[in-house]
């Protein structure tokens, strides 16, 4: 089946609306957002951003300077949180060294091969949070890509990579595949959100699910389905 990007993209338009444009506020605080989003739920991820920015009144400043283990209390709802506060720790010293404080606004003249590079550097950074970072912080059109995103996408025939997963390659792949014109942004939400109500790693609900007309896996039945 041929994927009908831009077609679904419009499709999940009408169903989720577009998702607004953030890319206007700090970038780092969007780098931190999606260090603390990995292995975790949206809501734990929430809970510890807040509780992170209400023990350090003084920002990114003061929790670049503190010690670890000060770190361990607020970034507790997300889980993992020894091995967070150890990243977070070590990527704002990175990123002080690199630009003399706790700020990421110079990555707004670079180039996404440079920044990506760059935030890919950094303790914990992997692919999908250095994309991220750029879609949502920077607002540059690269399609990040989860396992929400990789699991769909994987369903309506849009790659054939194995594995539960997105690998380098399969994200790079999507990535291109992505034509010009279709909001990158709301596309990623909103595949997310699909993949959430109707597509979950378990049992789909393809009967009910908006993009059955344009799904690979749809179109030979859920029993058919990986």
């Amino acid at each position: 089946m041929e994927p009908k990007i831009g077609a679904v993209a419009e499709t999940l338009l009408e169903r989720y609306g577009p998702y607004p444009d953030e890319s206007a506020g700090p970038v780092l605080d969007q780098l931190v957002w999606f260090l603390l989003s990995t292995r975790t739920t949206v809501e734990n991820c929430e809970a510890a951003y807040r509780a992170l920015r209400d023990a350090f009144p003084g920002g990114w400043d003061q929790i670049a300077a503190a010690p670890e283990a000060a770190l361990y209390a607020p970034l507790r709802p997300a889980g993992l949180f020894r091995s967070r506060a150890r990243n977070l720790v070590a990527t704002l010293g990175a990123i002080v060294e690199r630009f003399g404080g706790t700020s990421l606004e110079a990555l707004r003249s670079w180039s996404n091969r440079d920044i990506e590079s760059f935030l890919t550097s950094l303790p914990g950074v992997g692919l999908k949070v250095a994309r991220c970072t750029m879609l949502f912080g920077l607002g540059r059109p690269v399609f990040a890509v989860d396992a929400h995103i990789w699991r769909v996408t994987g369903r309506m025939g849009w790659h054939a990579f194995r594995g539960g997963a997105p690998s380098a390659a399969g994200a790079d792949f999507l990535n291109r595949l992505i034509p010009d014109g279709v909001d990158v942004r709301s596309l990623h939400v909103n595949l997310i959100r699909l993949g959430r109500e109707f597509c979950p790693a378990g049992a789909p609900r393809c009967a009910e699910c908006p993009l059955a007309a344009f799904c690979a896996a749809g179109a030979v039945g859920c029993a058919a389905r990986g």
